[in-house]
């Protein structure tokens, strides 16, 4: 199993927080897939900063394959951590990746996700990968909001 990061979480682009107790920002993360890509890979997409609760999560995707199986959740581990990584169901599960589509936050848990005081990282575990597509593209959304405005 390999660990892939998006360009954001590679690169170290500033985690974005609201200005204001009761904003809700929106973190995007791009992941082109390489060569070499195979089944059970995980790929950290973007941050749920410190104390933010997810609102919603977004997935658009190019056909990423023959058979591209993925779920959406969180990362074990701190944001941008390094070694083995495993990735939970938490936003979305067996979500077909082959074509291309939008996918939403199909798991009600995935809105309930309680704050923490560590910046967690939240990505895809590839189920099933058969024949990727290198270059094809997947991008998450992520929309949450400081806890403030609830538990």
């Amino acid at each position: 199993m390999a660990l892939f990061k998006a360009p954001q979480v590679g690169n170290k682009a500033p985690v974005m927080t609201g200005d204001r107790a009761s904003d809700v920002i929106a973190i995007v993360g791009d992941f082109a897939i390489p060569t070499g890509f195979a089944t059970n890979d995980v790929v950290e997409m973007v941050p749920l900063p410190a104390g933010y609760v997810p609102v919603d999560v977004n997935v658009d995707n190019a056909a990423l394959g023959t058979t591209m199986t993925f779920n959406a959740g969180v990362l074990s581990g701190d944001f941008d951590g390094t070694g083995a990584r495993t990735c939970g169901a938490e936003f979305m599960s067996a979500q077909a990746g082959q074509t291309a589509g939008i996918k939403r936050l199909a798991v009600a848990a995935g809105m309930r996700l309680a704050p923490t005081t560590n910046t967690r990282g939240l990505g895809f575990a590839f189920t099933s990968v058969s024949t990727p597509t290198v270059g094809a593209v997947v991008r998450m959304t992520l929309l949450a909001r400081p806890q403030i405005e609830g538990v």
